[in-house]
């Protein structure tokens, strides 16, 4: 593609071998060719182990529009980052494979950019939104989680986790370029690495005078091997608190 997308997807993938076979990049495929815009999807895969990449770049054969980046197993933050990085469309949106965010909710999230805002952000507990077929024990998880970041760092937000975010292009390199606790190392990590990095991204945003708007969704929750509740919620709350004393000591009030 030679001219600029309205809309570039990015979607990072680990192990997604079993999604990929259900049809859910044909899905994406079929929602965008009914739109009347141009848009290109970027598939990020975080070093999967299964034949996420192959599947991928199978299907990437035949539709130009979609292209597969390889990383080498990083975690989610940093596939997210690589796909938000190399995007080229007007406005970009990163979402998660297994689609739990209807892909419906692309075309109010681009009218709200439209009108000016700078990020838009899926929120399953802002009124109106619901997380649908989720165990008692990962809500509980996820009220506790949601209470901790609003009283430390993000007051009036009330979803920052849920996968489904956009943002005007240059917002999007501006942020994506200036994560401090999620930057690129050296080493492979182990498991899927969920983080909090949306927590560190949205504080900067707030911090870098960005307009941020909630929109309400009917969340799905499905079921996978890739989260480690117990772990992932501790290393998720040490995160924040790196994010928080990282805030006291003023690191996200002044361009790097």
């Amino acid at each position: 593609m030679t001219s600029e997308p309205l809309l570039s997807l990015v979607i990072p993938a680990y192990n997604e071998a079993k999604n990929l076979r259900r049809g859910i990049l044909q899905q994406v495929a079929d929602y965008l060719s009914s739109q009347g815009y141009p848009s290109e999807v970027l598939i990020v895969d975080d070093g999967s182990g299964d034949e996420t990449a192959s599947l991928a770049e199978e299907f990437v054969s035949g539709h130009p529009s979609f292209s597969v980046l390889r990383s080498e197993h990083r975690g989610k933050a940093l596939t997210v980052q690589r796909g938000m990085l190399a995007a080229r469309g007007r406005y970009v949106l990163f979402l998660d494979l297994d689609l739990s965010t209807p892909l419906d909710y692309i075309e109010p999230v681009l009218t709200l950019l439209d009108q000016g805002w700078d990020i838009v952000i899926a929120s399953r507990d802002a009124k109106g939104g619901a997380r649908l077929a989720t165990p008692l024990h990962r809500r509980l998880m996820a009220k506790v989680f949601s209470l901790l970041v609003r009283l430390l760092l993000l007051p009036g937000i009330h979803d920052s986790q849920c996968g489904f975010k956009a943002f005007r292009c240059e917002v999007s390199q501006d942020l994506f370029n200036s994560l401090r606790v999620f930057q690129p190392r050296s080493g492979q990590v182990k498991g899927p690495r969920v983080t909090a990095f949306d927590v560190e991204l949205l504080l900067l945003a707030r911090r870098r005078g960005y307009t941020i708007k909630e929109v309400p969704v009917l969340w799905r929750h499905v079921e996978t091997k890739r989260v480690n509740p117990l772990l992932d919620s501790y290393r998720m709350f040490r995160e924040v608190l790196t994010v928080w004393w990282n805030d006291r000591r003023g690191l996200y009030a002044r361009p790097r």
